[in-house]
């Protein structure tokens, strides 16, 4: 799992040393295991460098990798600085490694011009390849995410019950459980049902995508990718499910639960918020207000609300999707889900008898 903390905004002076060239420069942020400094020509990745700092006069060095370089063109589509991340050496500690480390602590929870960042878009991350975890978690935590890894969809779904993310950008194929599953098991559970999940996959057929976003993916990315291609999907999304008054309440597959079954269950439980059915390549929209079913509308045909109703009843496969939000429209149905239900069957067994 990633070893990561929030991050913490300091400006400190540094000194890096690395070929034989002395640079002085300013610390943007850092945590007890790293820091991202500010460079307006960042040093390659893999360079080790020499920290040096001296906030009270006494000089502490350490050593450290650099391990994310954000250039001034991928610096100002993310809104920060160009510079370099670098991550303190791990083994091999001497003494003046551990000096530096623990006046770093000091100064993380005494400096005064300390700011605590707490609005950190949270993200997991699930991917079984251990070196594109590496890669994703460094440019994300670069790009100010607070990121959590995982490396089969059991740990994601562990993650995202634990950590409550922003938003999840998950592997379809994966051990234990794969991407696909994970969507299903957030889906049904309310808290976890309005995080936006990013399905990426090195398949990406039209069938493969669209399997994806029925199972309530929002967005789909075909590998290989680029760190700021999820840099930026993952920001938009995150910022956006912040914003938004309407979240998901429920998803799932029809054939699962049953739509009578679904429908029941919205009465019962007082549900105001509009639930989304697809069908092939049909989608309808049924609009409910505590629990009354008063709206029924779909993309074939332009039918009423209750006839439109009796064909939808007939349908046994399919996803469905319920927003929170307010129905639209002039309500076209007064009667009880119940009685809706029993007058379906009762037109079905006319047809049946007809036949």
């Amino acid at each position: 799992m990633q070893r990561r903390v929030a991050r913490i905004v300091l400006n400190l002076t540094v000194e890096l040393t690395a070929s034989g060239q002395t640079i002085r420069a300013v610390s943007q942020d850092v945590t007890p295991f790293g820091m991202f400094i500010r460079l307006g020509t960042p040093l390659p990745v893999g360079t080790v460098v020499e920290l040096a700092i001296a906030p009270q006069g006494v000089r502490l060095s350490t050593t450290a990798t650099v391990v994310h370089a954000l250039a001034e063109p991928e610096a100002r589509l993310l809104g920060r600085k160009p510079g370099v991340g670098v991550a303190f050496r791990d083994t091999a500690r001497n003494q003046a490694d551990l000096e530096f480390q623990a006046e770093l602590i000091k100064l993380i929870e005494i400096n005064p011009q300390v700011d605590r960042v707490t609005d950190e878009l949270r993200i997991v991350v699930a991917d079984p390849q251990t070196r594109l975890l590496e890669r994703l978690s460094t440019s994300l935590g670069n790009a100010g995410f607070l990121v959590y890894t995982a490396t089969n969809g059991m740990e994601a779904l562990g993650a995202v019950l634990s950590r409550e993310p922003d938003v999840v950008v998950a592997e379809r194929d994966m051990p234990v459980m794969d991407g696909l599953r994970l969507l299903e098991e957030m889906g049904r559970q309310p808290e976890l049902a309005a995080i936006p999940v990013i399905m990426m996959s090195e398949n990406a057929t039209d069938l493969v995508r669209l399997q994806a976003l029925q199972l309530g993916a929002v967005d789909f990315l075909p590998k290989p990718f680029t760190a700021l291609e999820v840099i930026l999907r993952a920001r938009r999304l995150g910022r956006v499910g912040r914003r938004e008054g309407e979240r998901v309440l429920l998803r799932g597959a029809v054939e699962q639960l049953g739509l009578p079954s679904l429908l029941t269950m919205l009465e019962q439980e007082r549900k105001t918020g509009v639930l989304r059915l697809t069908h092939k390549e049909i989608v309808a929209w049924l609009s409910f207000v505590d629990g009354r079913l008063v709206r029924v509308r779909a993309s074939d045909r332009r039918d009423d609300s209750r006839a439109t109703l009796m064909r939808i009843l007939d349908w046994t496969a399919g996803h469905f999707e319920l927003s929170a939000g307010s129905a639209e429209g002039v309500p076209e149905l007064d009667d009880s889900v119940t009685h809706l239900l029993l007058e379906h069957a009762r037109v079905t067994d006319e047809a049946r008898a007809r036949s």
